[in-house]
């Protein structure tokens, strides 16, 4: 059978060719993307524009400064932009996909084609208005991706069909797992950020509105102190639900944008099967993740939502970086959630008669309870020793020393509730793990993944008879923990998940014990 290779021509159009010892030419990017640039390059100059011709403001340039910045950022992007177009060929052969960019420093990519692990679609506002998408082709953590910045939509679709072996577009299937809700909003908006998100909102609309002569931050000023005449507590109170309430509505507009349409599903082919995710509202984004490649699931549970029931997912996959281009969790396959739905979720993410995220845990012994407590006095002793060094050199008040006791019951109960976090054990095909506070982290872990174990023993553990277990695999974090745990607990343990490594180990040494010399 003959392999087809897809490459873009100048119109974005599919040209098909083959391993048949004919070069395959470079290629451009899609031309439209010059007139995208030029029309932004012509809206990045509204706003001085504005500024300066309406508003009058000619005479007192520094105080435009916001129109300035946004004018500048929108020309040096533009023709940043055009340049890059300029400078960028990329060829698709039957082995590699290559590139060739860079505005100043010539760089030079390329990927074998049997290393690609994702081949993902992003859209801007301004792609989507043009008919163009953004492909990101990644090899995972092994060689930097290779960005084509922007194709046609027919051009993406057909990449990354051929480029992740999708051809049998007859037998493609899609089987829906989880979709976006409206209750996730209030689960994914109200957090500990809320109020610095609120301020650097409020202080960027009255940035941008003083160029049209609106004092945003005085007319906020007027309507509180009409509330609260005589300021105080009252007034600061006031300010305090103003940027939470900003904040919570940055939030929660931030969310919307993004999840927007979320569909997580399983596509079905001739050649197997892969999780895909797609959202977004202005900037959409599409992720494909190999089923073959997928190695288990990680949560996580933030301290101060874990009362709400409420954890984040992600897949623990060879090939998939952790953070991905756009600086969100490439690996994450659904937002803060309720642990239910989320057990849902894995349940069909992770087929199986074993659900191992609703397997009961193995407790660790009590002196890993001990240990905890320890820190959770040495900590607050240290710092009453430091302040009333302190305060005896007259650098602190004299009293300063009894603050750090006020805290005794707070890492006492930290320390309790860390314990509680620890647990382990072995679910079916699965190992289960897990430890932590903020967050407390719960991790299933396919056994044929773990490619070792990795032992660490301080001091303190030495002890108190205790071992932490490093779980090494080559997907994911590519470590996994496991704290203190017993001796006993961890021969049991590395007995159950690595036999043919630590069976000879543990046999050996009665039978050494029988030769010895009398």
């Amino acid at each position: 059978m003959t392999e087809q290779l897809v490459a873009a021509g100048p119109s974005g159009t599919a040209r098909p060719g083959g391993p048949d010892g004919t070069e395959v030419p470079w290629e451009r990017l899609h031309p439209r993307l010059i007139w995208v640039n030029a029309i932004r390059f012509g809206l990045s100059l509204v706003p001085s524009l504005l500024s300066i011709f309406v508003f009058r403001t000619e005479d007192d340039l520094l105080a435009n400064w916001p129109a300035l910045i946004a004018t500048a950022i929108g020309v040096i992007t533009s023709v940043g932009d055009i340049l890059r177009w300029l400078r960028t060929r990329y060829r698709i052969s039957g082995d590699l996909v290559e590139i060739r960019t860079g505005r100043l420093v010539r760089v030079y990519r390329n990927i074998p084609r049997d290393r690609i692990r994702t081949v993902d679609l992003k859209t801007r506002l301004r792609h989507r208005l043009a008919g163009l998408r953004i492909v990101h082709i990644s090899a995972g953590r092994a060689r930097p991706e290779v960005k084509l910045d922007a194709v046609s939509k027919p051009m993406a679709l057909v990449l990354q069909r051929e480029l992740m072996h999708a051809n049998d577009e007859d037998g493609l299937r899609e089987t829906p797992l989880a979709g976006f809700r409206w209750s996730w909003l209030l689960y994914n908006t109200v957090n500990v950020s809320s109020p610095f998100v609120g301020t650097l909102l409020l202080w960027s609309l009255h940035s941008m509105l003083l160029v049209v002569g609106l004092d945003l931050v005085g007319a906020c000023r007027d309507v509180i102190d009409r509330v609260a005449p005589d300021g105080g507590p009252v007034a600061w109170l006031c300010w305090g639900l103003l940027v939470v309430v900003l904040g919570l509505c940055g939030l929660a507009c931030g969310f919307v944008t993004q999840n927007w349409g979320l569909r997580l599903l399983r596509v079905h082919t001739g050649d197997g099967s892969s999780l895909l995710t797609r959202r977004g509202l202005l900037s959409t984004r599409e992720v494909h993740r190999d089923d073959s490649r997928i190695r288990g699931i990680q949560i996580n549970e933030p301290l101060l939502t874990r009362w709400m029931g409420l954890t984040e997912t992600s897949l623990v996959s060879t090939g998939l970086a952790t953070i991905s281009f756009t600086g969100d969790p490439a690996a994450g396959i659904l937002p803060r959630a309720p642990l239910k739905e989320v057990r849902r979720v894995v349940a069909q993410v992770l087929p199986g008669p074993v659900r191992p995220l609703e397997v009961p845990l193995r407790r660790h012994p009590p002196a890993a309870l001990v240990h905890r407590l320890v820190w959770a006095l040495v900590a607050p002793a240290a710092a009453c020793g430091l302040l009333g060094w302190l305060g005896a050199t007259g650098a602190v008040p004299p009293w300063a020393w009894t603050v750090p006791l006020w805290m005794l019951p707070v890492t006492v109960g930290l320390a309790v509730l860390a314990h509680r976090a620890l647990g382990h054990t072995l679910a079916g095909p699965y190992l289960v793990l897990r430890h932590g506070l903020m967050p407390r982290r719960t991790v299933a872990l396919r056994t044929e993944a773990v490619i070792g174990l990795k032992l660490r023993q301080t001091l303190l553990q030495r002890a108190l008879g205790l071992v932490t277990v490093g779980v090494p695999t080559a997907a994911g974090e590519r470590f996994y923990h496991a704290p203190d745990m017993s001796v006993d607990q961890f021969i049991e343990f590395a007995d159950e998940i690595v036999p043919e490594l630590t069976g000879d180990f543990l046999d050996r040494r009665p039978m050494e014990k029988e030769n010895e010399p009398r």
